[in-house]
């Protein structure tokens, strides 16, 4: 006969055994502003999320002069960029004997192509160069290795396979010296996109000058033209926390790939 283990009211059940959500406090919203401050580190969304409850905050924390902050780069964001560009060293086909080089132009303080190459090597070790390059003209203090280079003498140094571009000049169009690179497969640009704060919206984004359109016409793109097309990404897009969104409310910046055909 089967023997059944008496109910007890007062045990809890062995399927409920350590079973609860382990609950994450983070500090305080000051506590985790002083924190941001160290733009050396790698932040994670909720944190930065707590840290700035307020419009007026956030905005005194994208206006700091010699360390000007564009997108807010997360652990997530990071992750999942790697993990694009991972796929992409696949596709390339590149090795240890032949490894992909990413170039970023426009880097800055270095702190994106720092976090990336990190996460790149963690995840295909050798098959990656990731390179940071920055004209200076901005007089940014930089917080990791950063080539000065201007954007033209880059490219012909480095013949890359890839490169990225986040936040570029307003009115500013990069891509069409990018595009001349015979190696190159791909660019990816961050930042506000068609018609933003970044680039030009015609020469970089494609889009057909409003005087033109509201007449019906619609001009095929630079990018088209040389042989590239579009691919937005918005599985990253929804990670991105940008200077121009208020807390709350991050839908500004995007991250977009153009792909040689």
């Amino acid at each position: 006969m089967t023997e059944y283990k008496k109910f007890n009211a007062t045990e809890k059940p062995e399927f409920l055994e350590n079973k609860s959500p382990s609950k994450e406090t983070l500090p305080s919203a000051s506590e985790l502003r002083e924190k941001l401050k160290d733009h050396k580190i790698l932040p994670k969304r909720k944190e930065v999320e707590k840290a700035f409850p307020t419009y007026e905050l956030w905005y005194e924390y994208f206006s700091n002069e010699t360390e000007p902050v564009f997108d807010v780069l997360t652990e997530e964001y990071i992750e999942k960029l790697s993990d694009y560009l991972t796929e992409q060293i696949e596709k390339y086909g590149a090795n240890t004997e032949k490894p992909l080089v990413i170039l970023e132009i426009g880097a800055g303080n270095g702190k994106l192509s720092h976090f990336l190459k990190q996460k790149i090597n963690e995840k295909a070790p050798g098959k990656a160069k990731v390179i940071a390059t920055d004209s200076g003209e901005w007089n940014l203090k930089q917080l990791f290795e950063v080539e000065k280079i201007n954007h033209k003498d880059a490219l012909q140094k480095y013949q890359p396979d890839i490169t990225l571009f986040s936040w570029m000049p307003h009115k500013e169009d990069l891509t069409k010296d990018t595009r001349k690179c015979k190696n190159l497969k791909e660019y990816i640009l961050i930042g506000e996109s068609d018609g933003g704060c970044c680039g030009d919206p015609y020469e970089t984004w494609g889009r057909t000058p409003w005087q033109l359109a509201e007449e019906g016409i619609e001009l095929e793109s630079p990018y088209e033209k040389d042989g590239f097309y579009r691919k937005n990404h918005p599985e990253l897009r929804k990670l991105q926390m940008s200077r121009m969104d208020n807390p709350g409310q991050y839908y500004h910046s995007n991250t977009v790939s153009f792909i040689r055909k």
